[in-house]
């Protein structure tokens, strides 16, 4: 029998799956990637960090969070916006704040992943209750962003 695919943010101490980051690579690979959103990297840079190959690193990355390390960050600055989309500040700053290249690419990817429009996210989150974070706090985390029932949070199914 195979290890199955462990998510990093289990709480217990389990063992690792052949192939899989240690513990350390898979720690200094998500704050290497965390430390700055708005910069495109390369994931050769993030393999170097960790003194791994591309190729090993990718797999390896993938087998420990479940999906590749483009999509990680790309679900971090998606997170990053949701959070941003709590407070007052304009849409338009939100973007390029998250590292998008434009308004319509932030559109595009914020309602492929999620099923919904940024705007019609805020309008719905906010109508429910007052936004949660300070604009400046410069602090955000995934677990911020409060739940709501009218909101989909996983895409609409593709169908054939």
């Amino acid at each position: 029998m195979s290890p199955q695919p462990l998510k990093s943010d289990h709480p217990c101490n389990l063992a690792r799956p052949l192939g899989a980051l240690s513990g350390w690579q898979e720690r200094r690979a998500k704050a290497f990637m965390l430390r700055d959103l708005t910069r495109s990297l390369r994931v050769s840079e993030i393999a170097e960090h960790c003194h791994l190959s591309r190729s090993h690193f990718s797999r390896a990355f993938k087998i420990v969070t479940g999906c590749s390390p483009q999509e990680w960050m790309l679900k971090m600055k998606i997170d990053k916006a949701k959070c941003l989309l709590l407070t007052a500040m304009p849409i338009t700053d939100i973007v390029y704040e998250c590292g998008f290249s434009d308004h319509s690419h932030f559109t595009r990817t914020f309602g492929r992943m999620l099923g919904i429009s940024p705007r019609a996210w805020r309008q719905a989150v906010c109508s429910t209750r007052a936004p949660v974070i300070e604009q400046n706090s410069g602090y955000w985390s995934p677990s911020d962003i409060p739940s709501n029932p009218k909101i989909q949070t996983h895409p609409p199914e593709l169908r054939p």
